[in-house]
Protein backbone atom coordinates (compact mmCIF):
# COMPACT_ATOMS: atom_id res chain seq x y z
CA UNK A 1 0.00 0.00 0.00
CA UNK A 2 2.74 2.41 0.93
CA UNK A 3 4.79 1.60 -2.13
CA UNK A 4 1.83 2.15 -4.45
CA UNK A 5 1.04 5.50 -2.85
CA UNK A 6 4.68 6.52 -3.16
CA UNK A 7 4.71 5.56 -6.79
CA UNK A 8 1.68 7.71 -7.47
CA UNK A 9 3.21 10.60 -5.60
CA UNK A 10 6.37 10.27 -7.63
CA UNK A 11 4.33 10.21 -10.84
CA UNK A 12 2.36 13.30 -9.82
CA UNK A 13 5.51 15.13 -8.86
CA UNK A 14 7.19 14.12 -12.14
CA UNK A 15 4.21 15.22 -14.15
CA UNK A 16 4.14 18.47 -12.24
CA UNK A 17 7.78 19.06 -12.96
CA UNK A 18 7.23 18.34 -16.65
CA UNK A 19 4.24 20.66 -16.75
CA UNK A 20 6.20 23.32 -14.92
CA UNK A 21 9.10 22.99 -17.34
CA UNK A 22 6.69 23.08 -20.28
CA UNK A 23 5.03 26.17 -18.84
CA UNK A 24 8.41 27.81 -18.35
CA UNK A 25 9.37 26.85 -21.94
CA UNK A 26 6.13 28.33 -23.31
CA UNK A 27 6.65 31.50 -21.31
CA UNK A 28 10.27 31.62 -22.56
CA UNK A 29 9.21 31.11 -26.17
CA UNK A 30 6.53 33.77 -25.91
CA UNK A 31 8.90 36.37 -24.55
CA UNK A 32 10.11 38.78 -27.25
CA UNK A 33 13.73 38.00 -28.12
CA UNK A 34 16.39 40.57 -27.36
CA UNK A 35 18.19 42.48 -30.10
CA UNK A 36 21.30 40.39 -29.42
CA UNK A 37 19.32 37.16 -29.84
CA UNK A 38 17.84 38.41 -33.12
CA UNK A 39 21.24 39.46 -34.43
CA UNK A 40 22.57 35.96 -33.78
CA UNK A 41 19.89 34.64 -36.15
CA UNK A 42 21.03 36.91 -38.96
CA UNK A 43 22.72 35.58 -42.11
CA UNK A 44 23.91 37.00 -45.46
CA UNK A 45 22.29 35.75 -48.63
CA UNK A 46 23.39 36.36 -52.21
CA UNK A 47 20.61 36.70 -54.78
CA UNK A 48 21.78 36.37 -58.38
CA UNK A 49 19.26 37.42 -60.98
CA UNK A 50 19.22 36.83 -64.72
CA UNK A 51 16.79 36.48 -67.61
CA UNK A 52 16.00 33.56 -69.88
CA UNK A 53 14.33 33.65 -73.29
CA UNK A 54 12.19 30.66 -74.19
CA UNK A 55 10.98 29.66 -77.65
CA UNK A 56 8.14 27.13 -77.56
CA UNK A 57 9.07 26.24 -73.99
CA UNK A 58 12.79 25.69 -74.71
CA UNK A 59 15.40 28.11 -73.36
CA UNK A 60 17.48 29.56 -76.21
CA UNK A 61 19.40 32.41 -74.53
CA UNK A 62 20.32 33.90 -71.17
CA UNK A 63 20.97 37.54 -70.26
CA UNK A 64 22.52 39.10 -67.19
CA UNK A 65 20.31 42.20 -67.11
CA UNK A 66 17.96 44.54 -68.95
CA UNK A 67 18.85 48.21 -69.51
CA UNK A 68 18.28 50.96 -72.12
CA UNK A 69 15.56 49.01 -73.96
CA UNK A 70 17.68 45.90 -74.58
CA UNK A 71 19.20 42.93 -72.84
CA UNK A 72 22.75 43.12 -71.47
CA UNK A 73 25.54 40.49 -71.45
CA UNK A 74 23.96 37.55 -73.20
CA UNK A 75 25.06 33.97 -73.69
CA UNK A 76 23.71 30.65 -74.88
CA UNK A 77 25.16 29.12 -71.69
CA UNK A 78 23.72 30.29 -68.36
CA UNK A 79 26.93 29.44 -66.51
CA UNK A 80 28.93 31.95 -68.55
CA UNK A 81 26.83 35.07 -68.01
CA UNK A 82 27.99 37.60 -65.39
CA UNK A 83 24.88 37.62 -63.20
CA UNK A 84 23.82 40.73 -61.32
CA UNK A 85 23.89 40.02 -57.60
CA UNK A 86 22.42 41.51 -54.44
CA UNK A 87 23.78 40.76 -51.01
CA UNK A 88 20.87 40.68 -48.58
CA UNK A 89 20.27 40.27 -44.89
CA UNK A 90 18.22 37.25 -43.87
CA UNK A 91 17.04 35.59 -40.65
CA UNK A 92 16.53 31.99 -39.67
CA UNK A 93 12.82 31.43 -38.93
CA UNK A 94 10.67 28.59 -37.64
CA UNK A 95 7.71 27.16 -39.45
CA UNK A 96 5.56 26.54 -36.36
CA UNK A 97 5.11 28.65 -33.23
CA UNK A 98 6.62 27.38 -30.01
CA UNK A 99 8.18 24.36 -31.73
CA UNK A 100 11.77 24.48 -33.11
CA UNK A 101 10.93 23.92 -36.79
CA UNK A 102 13.47 25.92 -38.77
CA UNK A 103 14.82 23.19 -41.03
CA UNK A 104 16.98 25.63 -42.94
CA UNK A 105 14.31 28.29 -43.51
CA UNK A 106 15.54 31.83 -44.13
CA UNK A 107 13.42 34.95 -44.58
CA UNK A 108 14.71 37.77 -46.83
CA UNK A 109 13.20 40.82 -48.51
CA UNK A 110 11.71 40.52 -51.98
CA UNK A 111 14.35 42.44 -53.91
CA UNK A 112 14.97 42.53 -57.66
CA UNK A 113 11.34 41.90 -58.45
CA UNK A 114 10.64 40.77 -62.01
CA UNK A 115 10.91 43.53 -64.60
CA UNK A 116 7.83 44.36 -66.64
CA UNK A 117 9.54 42.80 -69.64
CA UNK A 118 8.46 39.37 -68.32
CA UNK A 119 4.94 40.42 -69.28
CA UNK A 120 5.86 40.96 -72.94
CA UNK A 121 4.30 38.60 -75.44
CA UNK A 122 4.70 37.88 -79.14
CA UNK A 123 5.58 41.07 -81.03
CA UNK A 124 6.83 42.76 -77.86
CA UNK A 125 9.42 40.04 -77.26
CA UNK A 126 10.44 40.08 -80.93
CA UNK A 127 11.00 43.85 -80.84
CA UNK A 128 13.11 43.55 -77.67
CA UNK A 129 15.25 40.81 -79.22
CA UNK A 130 15.77 42.84 -82.41
CA UNK A 131 16.90 45.82 -80.34
CA UNK A 132 19.26 43.52 -78.47
CA UNK A 133 20.72 42.10 -81.70
CA UNK A 134 21.27 45.62 -83.06
CA UNK A 135 23.10 46.61 -79.88
CA UNK A 136 25.19 43.43 -80.00
CA UNK A 137 26.13 44.14 -83.61
CA UNK A 138 27.47 47.51 -82.45
CA UNK A 139 29.39 45.86 -79.61
CA UNK A 140 30.83 43.34 -82.05
CA UNK A 141 31.97 46.13 -84.35
CA UNK A 142 33.66 47.92 -81.45
CA UNK A 143 35.38 44.72 -80.33
CA UNK A 144 36.59 44.13 -83.88
CA UNK A 145 38.33 47.51 -83.98
CA UNK A 146 39.98 46.74 -80.65
CA UNK A 147 41.05 43.34 -81.95
CA UNK A 148 42.47 44.94 -85.10
CA UNK A 149 44.54 47.34 -83.02
CA UNK A 150 45.86 44.61 -80.73
CA UNK A 151 46.43 42.23 -83.62
CA UNK A 152 48.64 44.77 -85.36
CA UNK A 153 50.57 45.38 -82.15
CA UNK A 154 51.11 41.67 -81.60
CA UNK A 155 52.35 41.24 -85.18
CA UNK A 156 54.97 43.97 -85.04
CA UNK A 157 56.15 43.74 -81.43
CA UNK A 158 58.36 41.25 -79.67
CA UNK A 159 57.28 38.91 -76.90
CA UNK A 160 60.24 40.28 -74.96
CA UNK A 161 58.23 43.43 -74.24
CA UNK A 162 56.20 43.59 -71.02
CA UNK A 163 53.34 45.22 -72.89
CA UNK A 164 53.13 42.33 -75.34
CA UNK A 165 51.90 39.88 -72.70
CA UNK A 166 49.34 42.36 -71.37
CA UNK A 167 47.98 43.01 -74.85
CA UNK A 168 47.97 39.28 -75.65
CA UNK A 169 45.97 38.51 -72.50
CA UNK A 170 43.31 41.10 -73.22
CA UNK A 171 43.25 40.18 -76.91
CA UNK A 172 42.34 36.62 -75.88
CA UNK A 173 39.47 37.99 -73.76
CA UNK A 174 38.22 40.08 -76.68
CA UNK A 175 38.36 37.10 -79.06
CA UNK A 176 36.37 35.03 -76.57
CA UNK A 177 33.81 37.83 -76.14
CA UNK A 178 33.45 38.14 -79.93
CA UNK A 179 32.90 34.40 -80.32
CA UNK A 180 30.23 34.51 -77.60
CA UNK A 181 28.50 37.48 -79.25
CA UNK A 182 28.48 35.79 -82.64
CA UNK A 183 26.95 32.64 -81.17
CA UNK A 184 24.12 34.42 -79.40
CA UNK A 185 23.42 36.74 -82.36
CA UNK A 186 23.12 33.66 -84.57
CA UNK A 187 20.73 32.01 -82.11
CA UNK A 188 18.56 35.12 -81.78
CA UNK A 189 18.46 35.66 -85.57
CA UNK A 190 17.40 32.05 -86.04
CA UNK A 191 14.75 32.37 -83.34
CA UNK A 192 13.34 35.57 -84.85
CA UNK A 193 13.13 33.89 -88.23
CA UNK A 194 10.65 31.32 -86.85
CA UNK A 195 7.07 31.61 -85.62
CA UNK A 196 7.95 30.18 -82.21
CA UNK A 197 6.00 31.31 -79.15
CA UNK A 198 8.41 33.54 -77.21
CA UNK A 199 8.52 34.11 -73.49
CA UNK A 200 10.82 35.93 -71.05
CA UNK A 201 11.54 34.61 -67.57
CA UNK A 202 13.43 36.18 -64.70
CA UNK A 203 15.37 33.53 -62.82
CA UNK A 204 17.06 33.74 -59.43
CA UNK A 205 19.82 31.88 -57.65
CA UNK A 206 20.07 32.15 -53.86
CA UNK A 207 23.15 31.25 -51.87
CA UNK A 208 23.68 31.34 -48.11
CA UNK A 209 27.04 33.09 -47.80
CA UNK A 210 29.63 31.48 -45.50
CA UNK A 211 30.73 33.16 -42.31
CA UNK A 212 34.41 32.46 -43.04
CA UNK A 213 36.59 31.99 -46.12
CA UNK A 214 37.20 28.34 -45.22
CA UNK A 215 33.52 27.47 -45.63
CA UNK A 216 31.49 27.13 -48.80
CA UNK A 217 28.24 28.82 -49.67
CA UNK A 218 25.03 26.78 -49.38
CA UNK A 219 22.52 26.83 -52.23
CA UNK A 220 18.95 27.71 -51.29
CA UNK A 221 15.56 27.06 -52.86
CA UNK A 222 12.69 29.52 -52.85
CA UNK A 223 9.66 28.16 -50.98
CA UNK A 224 7.27 31.08 -51.35
CA UNK A 225 7.02 34.75 -52.23
CA UNK A 226 4.78 36.98 -50.12
CA UNK A 227 4.07 39.92 -52.44
CA UNK A 228 1.93 41.70 -49.85
CA UNK A 229 4.63 41.62 -47.17
CA UNK A 230 7.46 41.99 -49.69
CA UNK A 231 9.37 38.93 -48.51
CA UNK A 232 10.74 35.65 -49.82
CA UNK A 233 11.03 32.45 -47.79
CA UNK A 234 14.04 30.31 -48.67
CA UNK A 235 15.23 26.92 -47.52
CA UNK A 236 18.70 25.45 -47.67
CA UNK A 237 19.07 22.81 -50.34
CA UNK A 238 19.41 19.98 -47.80
CA UNK A 239 16.57 21.41 -45.65
CA UNK A 240 18.78 21.58 -42.58
CA UNK A 241 19.88 24.33 -40.21
CA UNK A 242 23.60 24.48 -39.38
CA UNK A 243 24.62 23.07 -36.00
CA UNK A 244 24.55 25.55 -33.17
CA UNK A 245 21.84 27.73 -34.73
CA UNK A 246 18.81 28.31 -32.52
CA UNK A 247 16.21 30.82 -33.65
CA UNK A 248 13.31 32.22 -31.61
CA UNK A 249 11.84 33.87 -34.71
CA UNK A 250 8.83 33.06 -36.80
CA UNK A 251 7.85 34.84 -40.00
CA UNK A 252 6.37 37.85 -38.20
CA UNK A 253 9.49 38.20 -36.08
CA UNK A 254 11.66 37.83 -39.16
CA UNK A 255 9.76 40.61 -40.96
CA UNK A 256 10.20 42.91 -37.98
CA UNK A 257 13.92 42.08 -37.83
CA UNK A 258 14.33 42.83 -41.55
CA UNK A 259 12.53 46.15 -41.21
CA UNK A 260 14.74 47.14 -38.28
CA UNK A 261 17.91 46.01 -40.12
CA UNK A 262 17.22 47.92 -43.34
CA UNK A 263 16.29 51.01 -41.36
CA UNK A 264 19.90 51.04 -40.19
CA UNK A 265 21.68 49.53 -43.21
CA UNK A 266 21.54 49.78 -46.98
CA UNK A 267 21.42 46.89 -49.37
CA UNK A 268 24.76 45.85 -50.89
CA UNK A 269 24.34 45.65 -54.64
CA UNK A 270 26.91 43.94 -56.84
CA UNK A 271 27.74 44.94 -60.41
CA UNK A 272 27.46 42.67 -63.43
CA UNK A 273 31.15 42.01 -62.96
CA UNK A 274 33.47 42.37 -60.01
CA UNK A 275 34.62 45.89 -59.23
CA UNK A 276 33.62 49.32 -57.98
CA UNK A 277 32.12 52.19 -59.94
CA UNK A 278 34.70 54.77 -60.97
CA UNK A 279 34.39 57.61 -63.49
CA UNK A 280 31.92 56.05 -65.90
CA UNK A 281 33.09 52.47 -65.59
CA UNK A 282 34.26 49.70 -63.27
CA UNK A 283 37.59 49.44 -61.52
CA UNK A 284 39.16 46.25 -60.20
CA UNK A 285 42.40 46.51 -58.28
CA UNK A 286 44.32 48.21 -55.51
CA UNK A 287 42.77 51.30 -53.93
CA UNK A 288 43.61 53.95 -51.37
CA UNK A 289 41.22 56.53 -49.92
CA UNK A 290 38.48 55.33 -52.22
CA UNK A 291 40.32 55.80 -55.53
CA UNK A 292 42.57 53.56 -57.67
CA UNK A 293 46.10 53.48 -56.36
CA UNK A 294 48.58 50.79 -57.42
CA UNK A 295 47.84 48.17 -60.04
CA UNK A 296 44.35 47.70 -61.44
CA UNK A 297 42.05 47.31 -64.43
CA UNK A 298 39.41 49.75 -65.64
CA UNK A 299 36.41 48.72 -67.78
CA UNK A 300 34.68 51.81 -69.22
CA UNK A 301 30.98 51.81 -70.02
CA UNK A 302 31.98 53.01 -73.51
CA UNK A 303 33.99 49.83 -74.14
CA UNK A 304 37.36 51.31 -73.17
CA UNK A 305 39.86 49.22 -71.21
CA UNK A 306 42.97 50.10 -69.22
CA UNK A 307 45.31 47.64 -67.54
CA UNK A 308 48.15 49.19 -65.59
CA UNK A 309 49.26 51.37 -62.72
CA UNK A 310 47.49 54.23 -60.94
CA UNK A 311 48.38 57.00 -58.52
CA UNK A 312 45.66 58.92 -56.70
CA UNK A 313 42.95 57.91 -59.16
CA UNK A 314 44.99 58.74 -62.28
CA UNK A 315 46.74 56.45 -64.72
CA UNK A 316 50.37 56.74 -63.83
CA UNK A 317 53.18 54.39 -64.86
CA UNK A 318 53.08 51.58 -67.39
CA UNK A 319 49.71 50.58 -68.82
CA UNK A 320 47.80 49.55 -71.91
CA UNK A 321 44.67 51.34 -73.14
CA UNK A 322 42.35 50.34 -75.96
CA UNK A 323 38.84 51.44 -76.91
CA UNK A 324 36.48 50.95 -79.86
CA UNK A 325 37.58 53.01 -82.86
CA UNK A 326 40.69 54.35 -81.09
CA UNK A 327 44.38 53.55 -81.41
CA UNK A 328 45.93 51.15 -78.96
CA UNK A 329 48.19 52.90 -76.45
CA UNK A 330 50.90 50.88 -74.74
CA UNK A 331 53.55 52.52 -72.61
CA UNK A 332 54.10 55.14 -69.94
CA UNK A 333 51.34 57.35 -68.51
CA UNK A 334 51.66 60.47 -66.39
CA UNK A 335 48.61 61.94 -64.62
CA UNK A 336 46.20 60.34 -67.14
CA UNK A 337 48.23 61.55 -70.14
CA UNK A 338 49.73 58.90 -72.42
CA UNK A 339 53.40 59.64 -72.97
CA UNK A 340 54.45 56.64 -75.06
CA UNK A 341 56.50 53.48 -74.94
CA UNK A 342 60.11 53.64 -73.88
CA UNK A 343 62.56 51.58 -75.87
CA UNK A 344 65.77 50.02 -74.66
CA UNK A 345 68.31 50.39 -77.44
CA UNK A 346 70.56 47.39 -77.92
CA UNK A 347 72.14 45.37 -80.75
CA UNK A 348 68.98 43.23 -81.10
CA UNK A 349 67.06 46.09 -82.66
CA UNK A 350 67.18 46.95 -86.37
CA UNK A 351 68.62 50.35 -87.29
CA UNK A 352 68.79 52.28 -90.53
CA UNK A 353 69.53 55.70 -92.07
CA UNK A 354 68.07 58.01 -94.70
CA UNK A 355 70.23 59.95 -97.15
CA UNK A 356 69.95 63.03 -99.33
CA UNK A 357 72.42 65.60 -100.69
CA UNK A 358 72.97 66.90 -97.13
CA UNK A 359 75.13 63.86 -96.35
CA UNK A 360 77.41 64.91 -99.24
CA UNK A 361 77.42 68.72 -99.20
CA UNK A 362 78.33 70.99 -96.29
CA UNK A 363 79.32 74.66 -96.52
CA UNK A 364 80.37 74.40 -100.15
CA UNK A 365 82.33 71.17 -99.72
CA UNK A 366 81.46 67.77 -101.10
CA UNK A 367 81.96 64.66 -98.97
CA UNK A 368 82.10 61.03 -99.96
CA UNK A 369 80.31 58.23 -98.10
CA UNK A 370 82.68 55.42 -97.13
CA UNK A 371 80.29 52.52 -97.49
CA UNK A 372 82.69 49.84 -96.31
CA UNK A 373 83.13 51.63 -92.95
CA UNK A 374 79.47 52.28 -92.07
CA UNK A 375 78.60 51.73 -88.39
CA UNK A 376 76.13 53.61 -86.20
CA UNK A 377 78.17 54.78 -83.21
CA UNK A 378 75.92 57.44 -81.62
CA UNK A 379 72.11 57.80 -81.41
CA UNK A 380 72.04 61.57 -81.06
CA UNK A 381 71.60 63.94 -78.14
CA UNK A 382 68.17 65.56 -78.61
CA UNK A 383 66.36 63.13 -76.26
CA UNK A 384 66.91 60.89 -73.27
CA UNK A 385 67.56 57.29 -74.32
CA UNK A 386 67.93 54.03 -72.46
CA UNK A 387 70.89 52.25 -74.05
CA UNK A 388 72.09 48.79 -73.14
CA UNK A 389 75.73 48.21 -73.97
CA UNK A 390 77.87 50.13 -76.40
CA UNK A 391 76.36 51.83 -79.47
CA UNK A 392 78.06 50.10 -82.39
CA UNK A 393 75.28 48.94 -84.70
CA UNK A 394 75.30 47.93 -88.37
CA UNK A 395 73.24 49.89 -90.88
CA UNK A 396 70.52 47.38 -91.78
CA UNK A 397 68.51 49.59 -94.14
CA UNK A 398 68.92 52.88 -96.01
CA UNK A 399 66.42 55.10 -97.77
CA UNK A 400 67.76 57.44 -100.44
CA UNK A 401 65.97 60.57 -101.61
CA UNK A 402 65.15 60.33 -105.31
CA UNK A 403 62.88 63.20 -106.31
CA UNK A 404 61.02 66.29 -105.05
CA UNK A 405 57.87 67.78 -106.55
CA UNK A 406 57.90 67.50 -110.33
CA UNK A 407 61.24 69.16 -111.12
CA UNK A 408 63.94 68.32 -108.59
CA UNK A 409 66.30 65.32 -108.65
CA UNK A 410 68.83 64.24 -106.06
CA UNK A 411 72.16 64.21 -107.90
CA UNK A 412 73.55 61.59 -105.52
CA UNK A 413 70.59 59.21 -105.72
CA UNK A 414 71.91 56.82 -108.35
CA UNK A 415 75.34 56.37 -106.77
CA UNK A 416 74.03 56.02 -103.19
CA UNK A 417 71.30 53.60 -104.26
CA UNK A 418 73.78 51.41 -106.15
CA UNK A 419 76.40 51.50 -103.36
CA UNK A 420 73.92 50.61 -100.62
CA UNK A 421 72.70 47.55 -102.52
CA UNK A 422 76.27 46.54 -103.34
CA UNK A 423 77.12 46.52 -99.62
CA UNK A 424 74.17 44.29 -98.69
CA UNK A 425 72.05 47.06 -97.17
CA UNK A 426 68.32 46.89 -97.78
CA UNK A 427 67.57 49.95 -99.88
CA UNK A 428 64.52 52.07 -100.58
CA UNK A 429 63.67 55.27 -102.45
CA UNK A 430 61.70 58.24 -101.22
CA UNK A 431 59.99 61.28 -102.71
CA UNK A 432 59.76 64.70 -101.04
CA UNK A 433 56.18 66.00 -101.31
CA UNK A 434 55.65 69.50 -102.77
CA UNK A 435 52.60 71.67 -102.09
CA UNK A 436 52.99 73.31 -105.51
CA UNK A 437 52.09 70.42 -107.85
CA UNK A 438 49.45 67.71 -108.11
CA UNK A 439 49.91 64.44 -106.27
CA UNK A 440 49.48 62.24 -109.32
CA UNK A 441 51.99 64.28 -111.34
CA UNK A 442 54.52 63.97 -108.51
CA UNK A 443 53.93 60.20 -108.35
CA UNK A 444 54.63 59.87 -112.09
CA UNK A 445 57.79 61.92 -111.73
CA UNK A 446 58.96 59.75 -108.81
CA UNK A 447 58.30 56.50 -110.68
CA UNK A 448 60.11 57.78 -113.76
CA UNK A 449 63.39 58.58 -112.01
CA UNK A 450 63.47 55.95 -109.22
CA UNK A 451 64.56 52.34 -109.12
CA UNK A 452 62.66 49.38 -107.71
CA UNK A 453 64.71 46.19 -107.92
CA UNK A 454 64.06 42.83 -106.30
CA UNK A 455 64.56 43.03 -102.54
CA UNK A 456 64.10 46.80 -102.34
CA UNK A 457 62.10 48.33 -99.51
CA UNK A 458 58.64 49.82 -100.23
CA UNK A 459 58.62 53.43 -101.53
CA UNK A 460 58.15 56.37 -99.18
CA UNK A 461 56.39 59.74 -99.46
CA UNK A 462 58.11 62.36 -97.29
CA UNK A 463 55.52 64.94 -96.19
CA UNK A 464 56.95 67.95 -94.32
CA UNK A 465 54.99 71.09 -95.34
CA UNK A 466 54.71 74.10 -93.03
CA UNK A 467 51.34 75.45 -91.89
CA UNK A 468 51.75 78.37 -94.29
CA UNK A 469 52.43 76.05 -97.23
CA UNK A 470 49.37 73.95 -96.39
CA UNK A 471 47.21 77.07 -96.22
CA UNK A 472 48.61 78.34 -99.52
CA UNK A 473 47.67 75.15 -101.36
CA UNK A 474 44.07 75.39 -100.14
CA UNK A 475 44.12 73.80 -96.70
CA UNK A 476 44.50 70.34 -95.17
CA UNK A 477 41.68 68.77 -97.21
CA UNK A 478 43.36 69.73 -100.49
CA UNK A 479 46.74 68.55 -99.23
CA UNK A 480 45.38 65.15 -98.21
CA UNK A 481 43.65 64.81 -101.57
CA UNK A 482 47.04 65.07 -103.29
CA UNK A 483 48.75 62.81 -100.72
CA UNK A 484 46.12 60.11 -101.29
CA UNK A 485 46.53 60.51 -105.05
CA UNK A 486 50.31 59.98 -104.75
CA UNK A 487 49.97 56.97 -102.47
CA UNK A 488 47.30 55.23 -104.53
CA UNK A 489 49.06 55.87 -107.85
CA UNK A 490 52.38 54.50 -106.61
CA UNK A 491 50.65 51.51 -105.01
CA UNK A 492 48.79 50.76 -108.23
CA UNK A 493 51.91 50.96 -110.43
CA UNK A 494 54.41 49.19 -108.14
CA UNK A 495 52.16 46.67 -106.39
CA UNK A 496 53.68 47.71 -103.07
CA UNK A 497 51.86 49.82 -100.51
CA UNK A 498 54.01 52.94 -99.91
CA UNK A 499 54.97 54.28 -96.48
CA UNK A 500 54.04 57.77 -95.26
CA UNK A 501 56.82 59.78 -93.59
CA UNK A 502 55.61 62.57 -91.29
CA UNK A 503 56.77 64.52 -88.23
CA UNK A 504 55.20 64.21 -84.79
CA UNK A 505 53.91 67.79 -85.04
CA UNK A 506 52.23 66.99 -88.37
CA UNK A 507 50.79 63.82 -86.86
CA UNK A 508 49.29 65.70 -83.93
CA UNK A 509 47.92 68.58 -85.98
CA UNK A 510 46.76 67.08 -89.25
CA UNK A 511 46.56 63.27 -89.15
CA UNK A 512 43.30 63.27 -87.12
CA UNK A 513 41.76 64.80 -90.27
CA UNK A 514 42.81 61.79 -92.37
CA UNK A 515 42.53 58.65 -90.21
CA UNK A 516 42.26 56.48 -93.32
CA UNK A 517 45.92 57.16 -94.16
CA UNK A 518 47.05 55.87 -90.78
CA UNK A 519 44.79 52.84 -91.17
CA UNK A 520 45.72 51.94 -94.75
CA UNK A 521 49.44 52.69 -94.83
CA UNK A 522 52.47 52.14 -92.64
CA UNK A 523 53.85 55.30 -91.05
CA UNK A 524 57.44 56.43 -90.63
CA UNK A 525 57.51 59.20 -88.07
CA UNK A 526 60.13 61.69 -86.95
CA UNK A 527 59.85 62.12 -83.20
CA UNK A 528 62.85 63.27 -81.22
CA UNK A 529 61.73 62.27 -77.73
CA UNK A 530 62.22 59.45 -75.28
CA UNK A 531 58.87 57.81 -75.97
CA UNK A 532 57.99 55.85 -79.07
CA UNK A 533 55.25 57.48 -81.20
CA UNK A 534 51.69 56.26 -80.78
CA UNK A 535 51.16 55.25 -84.40
CA UNK A 536 51.08 52.19 -86.60
CA UNK A 537 54.75 52.41 -87.31
CA UNK A 538 57.08 50.89 -89.82
CA UNK A 539 60.03 53.02 -88.69
CA UNK A 540 60.73 55.60 -86.05
CA UNK A 541 63.23 58.36 -86.82
CA UNK A 542 64.50 58.83 -83.29
CA UNK A 543 67.15 61.50 -83.91
CA UNK A 544 68.45 63.83 -86.65
CA UNK A 545 71.91 64.19 -85.16
CA UNK A 546 73.22 60.66 -84.91
CA UNK A 547 76.76 59.70 -85.81
CA UNK A 548 77.58 57.12 -88.46
CA UNK A 549 81.18 56.19 -89.08
CA UNK A 550 81.90 56.74 -92.76
CA UNK A 551 79.42 59.66 -93.20
CA UNK A 552 80.23 63.33 -92.66
CA UNK A 553 78.01 65.31 -90.25
CA UNK A 554 74.81 64.43 -88.45
CA UNK A 555 72.71 61.58 -89.79
CA UNK A 556 69.05 60.68 -89.27
CA UNK A 557 68.93 57.48 -87.20
CA UNK A 558 65.90 55.24 -87.62
CA UNK A 559 64.77 52.09 -85.81
CA UNK A 560 62.41 49.45 -87.14
CA UNK A 561 59.26 48.96 -85.06
CA UNK A 562 60.05 45.47 -83.81
CA UNK A 563 62.84 42.96 -83.44
CA UNK A 564 64.78 40.91 -85.96
CA UNK A 565 62.09 38.27 -86.47
CA UNK A 566 59.40 40.91 -87.16
CA UNK A 567 61.82 42.69 -89.50
CA UNK A 568 62.37 39.55 -91.54
CA UNK A 569 58.62 39.05 -91.79
CA UNK A 570 58.20 42.68 -92.85
CA UNK A 571 60.76 42.20 -95.63
CA UNK A 572 58.99 39.08 -96.91
CA UNK A 573 55.62 40.80 -97.05
CA UNK A 574 56.46 44.30 -98.26
CA UNK A 575 59.69 44.27 -100.28
CA UNK A 576 59.85 44.11 -104.06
Amino acid sequence: MFSTSLQWRIKYVGAGIVLALLFIYIIFRCLPPSVEEVDKCGVSVSQETYYAVEADGKTVAYFADYADSSFVSGSVNKDSIPTRSVRQQGYWVNRWPLIPSCRGRILIRWDYRPSTIVNLKGVGVQQLLRQTVAKMDGELDGLQTKRNEMGYYLRVHSVQDYGYNKVADYNAEVVQAMDSLRRIIKVLDSTLATSARLRILQLNRYTLLPSSKKEKGIACNRLETDKEQGSVLLQTEDASTPLGVFTPLQKAGGLAALKRYYTRHSRIVGNLLVGVRFEGGRYVGEMEKGVPNGYGKYFGDDGSYYDGHWTGGKRNGFGIYVAPHEYLQVGEWKANVFKGERLTYNPDRVYGIDLSRYQHEDQGKVYKIHWDRLRIIDLGTLSTKTIKGKVDYPVSFAYVKSTEGCTMLNAYYGADYKAARAHGIRTGSYHFFSTKSAGTAQAKYFLKYSRFLKGDLPPVLDVEPSDAQIAAMGGAAVMFHHIRAWMSYVYKHTGKRPILYISQVFANTYMPLAPDLGDNYHVWIARYGEYKPNFKLAYWQLSPDGTVRGIHGGVDINVFNGYRNQYEEFLKRHCF
